[in-house]
């Protein structure tokens, strides 16, 4: 009585389909940002997310997405500054434009 064995292991080929869905997600997702869709605590939530397959999948280039996110972002600010007249605002809207090119001088440092 022979018993068949399954394996879970994948093969390359099953490997290279994974990472190709995941790359096309993380892709869709980096356009998202950079496009300013969702509000910020969501592009947050992605950002943070984004950070961590980073390093952990280093060929999908998700840092250079991010860079261009962080300009991106900053140039949003950018605009919401001078649209303000409130000077608290004013101030904490430029921070984050700081912040935002802070992050993006960090990755171009690392690279």
């Amino acid at each position: 009585m022979n018993e068949e064995t399954t394996t879970t292991e994948s093969t390359p080929k099953d490997q290279s389909s994974e990472l190709s869905s995941l790359k096309s997600v993380v892709d869709s997702l980096l356009v998202d940002l950079l496009e300013g869709r969702g509000d910020r605590d969501k592009r947050r939530q992605v950002e943070e997310w984004m950070k961590a397959l980073a390093d952990k999948y280093p060929e999908f280039g998700i840092e250079a997405g991010l860079r261009s996110y962080y300009l991106a972002e900053a140039e949003r600010l950018r605009a919401e500054f001078d649209a303000s007249t409130d000077l608290t605002e004013r101030l904490a809207v430029g921070r984050s434009v700081e912040v935002c090119l802070e992050k993006a001088a960090e990755i171009t440092r690392k690279a």
